[in-house]
């Protein structure tokens, strides 16, 4: 994956990005005085032998963004649009008021943690800058709820899926006609993923290639179906990261050779990220599969990735390791029966997966990463 930011500014110039951080969260105040100008009277003390010392009296802007003796962001003397007294990471914005006044930070675990999930929310930092996090998208399976510029290339081998044509999410129900149902199917898959984001706005297309074999069918390969979509995020802090994902698949894949599914299908989802230490993270996609035309196979989904940062070699390189988990509840649809060929269905079942996971990334030009997940039960996708 390449990932390519719009503005690396900040990763580039590192010492100019500290001098714009301060230039944008320190407070101008109205021009005052200056000490000893005409008309301006110079306060005094007296000196040794007798004499007398003028009194300069300095005066340091307060920034916004940095925290106070009591931790708190947005403390200001007064005015300059921050409210007084502020909170744990209150925005410090004109016109804003304090997100509140006492109890910011919280007293007790679970106060804490309530306070600093509503500060990420509400009264996110003024100094925090968006920037891709290579811990933070490290999930092999889990779709990355940053929008960036990439290239992705990813090859997926796939090992006993049994029942593929359930719910029309493999391949449709309409594979292989006139042959007997198969049992197992091994597949190997090679996308081609493509990505432009603005900002937090992205656009997105994978295009895979599917090779698979059969136990009763032989082999077939060709063009699977096309996804595309967008992605929208809509919280982005320091803790927390939230995007919306809609993605659509169109039949352009041969469904009679199992390389496509012959429905179009839609899948709306949640991508988060929290930061739960300096250089680890959670991230997660809940979404909810369906597919349009005769197979109306639903699933909700639900994947979760551990990210930690095993190694650094040197500041731009990072080992980062994953542990990935899997559920697929099927809630609807049918598929053929291997001992009758009649379609069946069967709703309510649920698969589960999980494995671990490597990503080498170099600095957010490059990475690679290799995973693996193993199913729990007896019916699957793939292993």
């Amino acid at each position: 994956m390449v990932p390519a930011s719009v503005s690396r500014l900040a990763r580039r110039f590192p010492a100019m990005a500290g001098v714009v951080l301060l230039l944008q969260c320190g407070i101008v105040s109205a021009q005052a005085p200056v000490v000893g100008g005409e008309g301006v009277p110079v306060p005094v003390v007296p000196g040794e032998g007798g004499g007398a010392v003028p009194v300069v009296e300095a005066t340091t802007p307060t920034p916004c963004c940095a925290p106070s003796l009591s931790g708190a962001y947005g403390v200001l003397a007064g005015g300059g649009g921050c409210a007084t007294g502020g909170c744990g990471e209150n925005g410090c914005y004109p016109g804003r008021d304090a997100c509140c006044s006492t109890n910011c930070e919280g007293m007790g675990p679970i106060r804490r943690t309530f306070a600093t999930f509503r500060n990420a929310l509400l009264c996110p930092d003024p100094c925090y800058q968006s920037k891709w996090v290579p811990a933070a998208n490290a999930g092999l399976f889990v779709d990355q709820a940053r929008p960036t510029t990439m290239t992705r290339l990813r090859w997926d081998a796939g090992r006993n899926v049994t029942r593929p044509d359930r719910s029309d999410y493999f391949f449709g129900s309409g594979a292989f006609p006139g042959n007997p149902v198969p049992r197992r199917v091994d597949y190997n898959e090679l996308h081609l993923y493509q990505e432009i984001a603005i900002e937090k706005f992205g656009l997105f297309f994978d295009l895979p290639y599917r090779n698979l074999n059969t136990d009763v069918r032989g082999g077939a390969g060709g063009i699977g179906d096309l996804s595309f979509g967008t992605k929208t995020m809509f919280l982005d802090s320091e803790l927390l990261s939230m995007t919306f994902q809609f993605r659509t698949t169109v039949p352009t894949g041969n469904a009679t050779r199992g390389v496509g599914t012959g429905s179009v299908s839609l899948e709306p989802s949640i991508l988060t990220t929290m930061k739960l230490f300096t250089d680890t993270y959670m991230q997660s996609q809940t979404a909810y599969w369906f597919a349009l035309g005769n197979g109306n196979g639903s699933i909700l989904i639900s994947r979760n990735s551990l990210n930690t940062v095993l190694y650094r070699p040197d500041d731009c390189t990072a080992l980062i390791g994953s542990f990935e988990t899997g559920m697929y509840t099927l809630t609807s649809g049918r598929f053929r029966d291997p001992n009758t060929g009649l379609m069946a269905g069967r709703n309510g079942d649920t698969y589960f997966t999980l494995g671990p996971g490597f990503r080498l990334a170099v600095g957010d030009k490059l990475d690679l990463g290799f995973g693996m997940q193993f199913a729990l039960t007896r019916d699957h996708f793939a292993d």
